[in-house]
């Protein structure tokens, strides 16, 4: 079983969200703990940039997405947007945050940090 993470931002945008959104995302990330390689549909190049070795997870009425990475050996999955599918919105944020936290050293740590705990999870700690 896979631990979920989620980056601070993500974490705030699921406190955006209203009740009845929050518990279906939340219900949904519940659900990626279960083989999160296989939920959701890969992506790609996009015109905002590249999200090729992230997945995105239709929410709702197909209304909200969840960006997130799977780790390489499947036991942690990093939530890097939940959003409104609205003009690719979520897709442009999600690169925008790609590019903050690979540029930005305290970003960096942040992310080392919540991945550390996860893996530290992980393996029985």
């Amino acid at each position: 079983m896979a631990q979920v993470v989620l980056i601070p931002e993500a974490q705030a945008d699921i406190r955006a969200l209203d009740g009845s959104a929050r518990k279906l995302v939340l219900t949904a990330l519940v659900k990626l703990r279960e083989s999160p390689e296989q939920r959701g549909a890969a992506l790609g190049s996009r015109s905002s940039g590249n999200l090729t070795g992230l997945r995105k997870l239709v929410v709702g009425d197909r209304q909200y997405r969840i960006v997130y990475q799977v780790e390489s050996d499947g036991s942690v999955v990093v939530v890097w947007v939940v959003g409104s599918r609205v003009d690719s919105e979520c897709y442009d944020l999600a690169v925008a945050r790609l590019d903050v936290y690979a540029t930005q050293p305290q970003r960096r740590d942040i992310l080392r940090g919540l991945l550390d705990t996860a893996f530290d999870k992980g393996d029985g700690a």
